[in-house]
């Protein structure tokens, strides 16, 4: 089994927040929660809140959003595709429109957690999505670029090419050990390991660790390295000249 495979596994046993410093939304933190992949509402209003006034916006309410007769027949969309709900358009808004919190809480898309001070508000990414993009053109276009660029492509790049460095493993070595490996290559690259840390890395931490799986792979591919131990202390040394 890949390393990535094995990461995973473990990772999303525990519904941990995601965080990270491509997950700033005008200059507004927003969480994530790894196992229901819940987007943080509560975040997204405290983001547009910070830069409205400023910008001159009108006041926009998360929660209205999710009332609009128009929102509710998009999310109805969402949540068919998904196979979250399985009734007709005209049920879904007869029921929906009675307390739209009730109803996407009853189909396990939408929840509130803490308590006065701490309670906040998490939901389905992709309603999440919808409603950050009805708020305002400006932030419409900031929420494209930001999940496209720093939470999609980049990660998919990083991602594709850990495929290949996997490959030159097991062509080179005999049923290498994966998760020590990748846990020497996150000391390199972050200055640590621990559970899951990958997926919150940055943009700039993203970079640094294709490029060092590309030299890794390209020392493998043209027997530069030839053995895992060879690696170990090959990676090993990487990390002691950071240190230095």
């Amino acid at each position: 089994m890949y390393i990535c495979k094995y990461i995973n596994v473990l990772y999303m046993k525990t519904n941990m927040i995601l965080s990270s410093p491509d997950r700033m939304l005008f200059d507004v933190q927003i969480r994530q929660e790894t196992l229901t992949k819940f987007l943080n509402l509560s975040d997204l209003q405290d983001a547009y809140d910070s830069v409205r006034v400023q910008n001159g916006w009108a006041k926009k309410d998360v929660q209205k959003l999710l009332s609009y007769e128009d929102n509710a027949e998009r999310i109805y969309y969402i949540l068919n595709e998904q196979k979250k709900v399985n009734c007709l358009l005209s049920q879904f808004m007869a029921d929906y429109k009675k307390s739209p919190a009730k109803y996407l809480k009853k189909i396990d898309v939408y929840k509130t957690t803490g308590a006065r001070e701490t309670k906040t508000t998490w939901c389905n990414p992709y309603i999440w999505v919808l409603i950050a993009m009805e708020m305002n053109p400006m932030l419409y276009a900031k929420v494209v670029m930001w999940l496209t660029d720093k939470l999609i492509l980049n990660r998919i790049e990083a991602g594709n090419f850990y495929k290949e460095f996997t490959a030159q493993l097991q062509q080179k070595i005999n049923n290498p050990d994966y998760a020590k490996i990748a846990i020497e290559i996150n000391k390199v690259v972050f200055g640590r390991h621990e559970l899951g840390i990958r997926q919150v890395a940055s943009e700039k931490e993203l970079k640094e660790l294709y490029v060092f799986e590309q030299n890794l792979a390209y020392a493998l591919k043209n027997n530069f390295i030839n053995t895992e131990q060879e690696l170990i202390n090959h990676i090993r040394k990487q990390n002691e000249r950071h240190d230095n």
